[in-house]
């Protein structure tokens, strides 16, 4: 069986148990046998992630649902685990509990993406696909448009996003909140569009995930936050792309280049600006409240866009057990009060709608 696989036969094994009377001795033995075998082999591949210095592949999160796997119930819901064979299966239960709980130290430790080994993997296919491509779109347009204005530049810069987003790059990401979306301005977009051009229902919401990966560099420039575009990228889903989608994630990298090209050519003093690190919105908010004493504003920032990225991105769960682990790493000093938390995370965009109720967060808060 490869990889972690184990974990998907350990489930369906489960849900084939229930089908059965487990209240027959031998229906029952087998059954326990069959669960106690793919349990310590799960437990077993497990651990051989979790003794590796560092996570460096992106095919564990496909073939594990955390969400699902790391709640207990979803195992101990089975049939074997009921009240009449507590007794009996209580061995068991407490097997698949270690499970759950090394597989949320797994969570955590993929959480921990490394930023550079992403980024060489996504130049390494940036440069096999560099020798297999067709002529680019935009080399097309620049033939139909030998001299074009920065209006005609900023409509190619939209319409090259746009049709980036439509064919699914960021399809995987996190669901983007009511507030991320309220901040998008989906007219003007249509207003660079091609005319009469049909949008997917989903294309507001695509919008508003690519907020979290770009910025503006002056008024005409539309930039891409490569270091947290690669780290989403390696962490939920390169994988799950079609090779159309990455050939597209490649041109749009390279087009948006070209264009940006020609901006500064009708502009030099563009050429400034794009040298400039991004200013990110973190940077512009009042200091995490937080941060370790010990750590300077120079770290402190690193860790407050840290704690942004996480309360932006993941549900209260996966929250609370980073900022407890950041707290035992002593990159932050967490409050004993959760709602004067809670109240703090808000404030850097945590969403406060369904499944992120304080009642909710305090459930999870400092939960050993």
């Amino acid at each position: 069986m490869r990889r972690n696989e184990k974990l998907l036969r350990l489930a369906s094994v489960l849900e084939i148990c229930d089908e059965h009377d487990l209240t027959d001795d031998c229906v029952f033995m087998y059954c326990s046998k069959c669960v106690n075998d793919l349990a310590n082999r799960s437990i077993e591949a497990v651990q051989r992630q979790l003794d590796k210095p560092e996570i460096r592949s992106c095919r564990i999160p496909l073939v594990i649902d955390f969400e699902k796997m790391t709640n207990p119930d979803y195992w101990l819901k089975s049939k074997l685990f009921c009240e009449a064979l507590s007794e009996r299966s209580e061995p068991l239960r407490q097997k698949i509990l270690q499970l759950v709980d090394m597989l949320q130290m797994l969570q955590m430790k993929i959480l921990q993406v490394d930023a550079e080994y992403a980024e060489q993997v996504f130049k390494r296919m940036a440069a096999r696909l560099k020798k297999s491509t067709n002529i680019l779109d935009y080399k097309k347009w620049k033939v139909q448009h030998p001299h074009p204005t920065m209006e005609q530049l900023e409509r190619q810069q939209v319409q090259l996003t746009a049709d980036m987003l439509i064919a699914g790059i960021l399809e995987y990401d996190e669901h983007a909140s009511g507030d991320e979306i309220a901040e998008v301005k989906l007219e003007l977009v249509r207003r660079c569009l091609r005319h009469g051009q049909q949008l997917p229902e989903n294309f507001i919401e695509e919008c508003a995930k690519l907020k979290r990966y770009s910025y503006w560099k002056g008024k005409h420039m539309f930039m891409i936050n490569y270091h947290e575009i690669y780290i989403y990228l390696f962490s939920h889903c390169f994988e799950k792309f079609t090779e159309k989608q990455r050939i597209v994630l490649y041109e749009y990298d390279v087009q948006l280049r070209m264009i940006h090209e020609d901006m500064m050519k009708l502009k030099p003093e563009l050429k400034d600006l794009e040298k400039q690190t991004p200013r990110t919105e973190a940077s512009e908010q009042e200091l995490f409240r937080f941060i370790h004493p010990k750590i300077g504003d120079e770290e402190g920032l690193l860790i407050q866009e840290e704690v942004v990225r996480l309360v932006r991105r993941y549900g209260v769960q996966m929250i609370c057990e980073y900022l407890q682990r950041m707290a035992r790493e002593e990159k932050i000093l967490l409050p004993p009060n959760p709602s004067t938390a809670y109240a703090e995370l808000v404030r850097l965009g945590m969403p406060t709608g369904e499944g992120y109720s304080e009642k909710h967060f305090r459930n999870h808060y400092l939960r050993k």
